[in-house]
């Protein structure tokens, strides 16, 4: 399940924020790790994300179905 987001922080002005992607565990993981390598500046983290991951859950599906319910 895609529940997991990239958290950073600037280790030169001490700005943080979340992404507002999500991603399986390993593929956040792995993201961060080349994030730091690219932006050694920026220190970044695989951060789990319920409540962006249920959000998605529950709006994709009714995207997706654009019929009329009656």
């Amino acid at each position: 399940m895609k529940a997991y987001t990239i958290h950073w922080k600037s280790t030169v002005n001490g700005r943080i924020g979340t992404g507002t992607f999500l991603f399986d565990k390993e593929e956040a993981e792995s993201l961060a790790d080349e994030l730091n390598r690219n932006y050694p500046g920026i220190c970044h983290e695989a951060v789990l994300s319920l409540p962006l991951a249920i959000e998605a859950a529950v709006v994709q599906p009714a995207q997706a179905d654009s019929r009329p319910l009656a």
